[in-house]
C-alpha cells in the first residue's frame, strides 16, 4: 500500500529522532549522522538535508513535496484492462513482463509505460502482486482470502501459546530472572481459561497451566496450538488422548491463524507496562497481580469482535462443560515409563538423576510423572512397595552400600566338593589299571 505524505514524514522524523535536540558538539554531531545513515542505509547528505528541514520548518519542512499533476497520464483504462488481464492469466507475471507484451503487441509503444506507473494503477484495482498473494491462489484456479473463525460454543475449542512477560530484576542473592506466560484462551468467548507465570518454558510448565484450566473450566473439545516443542511432545498428547481432548497444529510459520491467543498477547503488554511500576521480586507476586488484572480489567471489558465481555460470553454460553473426576485427572496428567535401575541405585528421567534406592539395582522399575509435582516420581516394582522417589543430590560423603541378603564366608567350594564325590561313588568304566590288577594277584 502506497504511504501517505504524512506518513512519510513521520518516518523520517524517526529516523532523525536521536539527531534532535540539545545542540551538541559538532564532530559528535557527525559521528551520529553517519551512525544513523549506516543504520538507515541512506546517505550522510540525505540526513543532513533532512536535519535542515526540519530545523527551518519543523515537521512540515519533512513532508515531501507532491510531484506536478501537469503531465498527461499514459495509462488508459484500455491498456489498464489489457495489463489486469495479464496479471490475471499468470499472477507471477512481473510488471516488467506486462509492459514487455504489450509492447510487442504494439498496444503500446517503446518507452511509453513506466513500471512504476503501471504498478500503481495494479494496484488501485487490486492486482498487485501482494494482494494477489493474500489469496493463496491454487494450482488448480480454487482461491481464498484467508478468513477469520470463530467457534459457536464455550470450550469447542482453546487456543494456547507461550509469551515473553518480563524481567525480574537483578537483587544481592539472584540474577534477573526471565519470566514467562503459558496461555490458554477460549476461541468463541475470548475468555481466558489459564494463565500461568513461570520462570522458564518447559512442557511441564504448559502441563500444569493445563491441568488447572481443565479443574476450573473442564474439558475442551479440541486445543490449537503451534509447532513449539511444549505442545507437540508426548506428554501433552497423551492427557489429551486420556481426557478425549482432539490436538489441532497450526501451520509452520503463520501466527495469524492464532489470532485470538496472539491478540491477548500483545494486550498483555499493558498489564506488564503497570507491573514494571511496581518492582516485582518473585514470581508469586507477578502472579497475583496478573490474576487480579485479568479478573477487574481483561474480563471486564467489553471485546469489539463480539459486542460483550469475555465473562458475559463465557458465563451467558448454554453448551455444558464437561468435568472429570480427579482420579481420571490424576491418571491423564501422570506419565507411566519404565526405567532400568543403574549400579548406582538411580534411574534416568527427564535429563535428570533419580534415587531408586540400592535394593533394586539392576530391576526394571515403572515410574510415574506428574507435571503438577515435577520434583517427585512414584515407582513400583513387585519386590517392594510403591514409593515416592527425588532427584539425586550427590554429597560430600558416600552412603554405606548394601548387598543383597544373605552373602556368607564358605569354607570351600561346594562345586568341587561335589564333583569329588561323584567321582568317588561312581564305578570305573574302561580299562583295567595297572594297579587294580596288582590288587588281584594279592588277593585283596
Amino acid at each position: 500500500m502506497k504511504k501517505t505524505r504524512e506518513e512519510t514524514a513521520y518516518e523520517r522524523a524517526q529516523i532523525l529522532n536521536p539527531l534532535m535536540g540539545p545542540t551538541m558538539d559538532p564532530a559528535l554531531r557527525t559521528l551520529k549522522i553517519e551512525a544513523v545513515a549506516q543504520n538507515e542505509g541512506l546517505s550522510t547528505r540525505t540526513i543532513r538535508r533532512w536535519l535542515k528541514a526540519y530545523e527551518e520548518q519543523g515537521f512540515n519542512g519533512l513532508v515531501p513535496a507532491t510531484k506536478p499533476s501537469n503531465k498527461t497520464g499514459s495509462v488508459t483504462e484500455s491498456i489498464l484492462d489489457e495489463a489486469v488481464m495479464l496479471r490475471r492469466e499468470a499472477p507471477n507475471r512481473s510488471v516488467h513482463d506486462i509492459i514487455r507484451i504489450l509492447e510487442l503487441e504494439g498496444k503500446v509503444a517503446k518507452g511509453e509505460l513506466k513500471r512504476s506507473t503501471l504498478q500503481d494503477h495494479l494496484s488501485r484495482r487490486g492486482y498487485a502482486a501482494h494482494q494477489l498473494k493474500a489469496f493463496n491462489t491454487g494450482a488448480q484456479g480454487s482461491a481464498g482470502a484467508m478468513r477469520r473463525f470463530q467457534r459457536k460454543h464455550r470450550n469447542d475449542l482453546w487456543q494456547t501459546d507461550i509469551k515473553y512477560l518480563l524481567v525480574l530484576p537483578k537483587t544481592a542473592t539472584r540474577k534477573a530472572q526471565q519470566l514467562y506466560a503459558v496461555v490458554f484462551i477460549d476461541d468463541a468467548t475470548r475468555f481466558v481459561t489459564g494463565i500461568g507465570v513461570y520462570e522458564d518454558q518447559t512442557t511441564d510448565r504448559v502441563m500444569s497451566c493445563y491441568r488447572r484450566a481443565v479443574e476450573r473450566f473442564g474439558v475442551p473439545d479440541s486445543i490449537y496450538s503451534d509447532n513449539g516443542k511444549q505442545f507437540i511432545g508426548r506428554k501433552i498428547n497423551q492427557a489429551s488422548i486420556r481426557l478425549g481432548v482432539k490436538l489441532i497444529r497450526a501451520k509452520f510459520y503463520s501466527p495469524s491463524s492464532k489470532g485470538k491467543v496472539e491478540g491477548f498477547n500483545k494486550l498483555l503488554d499493558k498489564f506488564v507496562l503497570e507491573m514494571k511500576l511496581e518492582h516485582p521480586q518473585s514470581v508469586e507476586e507477578v502472579q497475583h497481580k496478573l490474576d487480579l488484572w485479568l479478573e477487574s480489567y481483561y474480563h471486564e471489558k467489553i471485546h469489539s469482535s463480539i459486542g460483550k465481555t469475555p465473562k458475559e460470553a463465557y458465563q451467558g454460553d448454554l453448551k455444558m462443560q464437561r468435568f472429570v473426576s480427579q482420579e481420571d485427572l490424576n491418571m491423564a496428567f501422570t506419565l507411566t515409563e519404565t526405567r532400568l535401575v543403574d549400579k548406582t541405585g538411580c534411574v534416568s528421567y527427564n535429563s535428570r538423576k533419580w534415587e531408586a534406592g540400592v535394593d533394586v539395582i539392576g530391576f526394571k522399575v515403572k515410574v510415574a510423572y506428574s507435571a503438577s509435582n515435577p520434583d517427585e516420581l512414584t515407582m513400583y516394582h513387585d519386590s517392594t512397595e510403591p514409593r515416592v522417589i527425588r532427584p539425586l543430590v550427590i554429597s560430600e560423603f558416600v552412603k554405606a552400600r548394601i548387598t543383597p541378603d544373605p552373602l556368607v564366608e564358605a569354607p570351600n567350594s561346594r562345586m568341587l566338593q561335589a564333583m569329588e564325590k561323584q567321582k568317588v561313588d561312581r564305578p570305573r568304566e574302561g580299562a583295567t589299571s595297572y594297579r587294580d590288577l596288582m590288587k588281584e594277584s594279592e588277593g585283596v
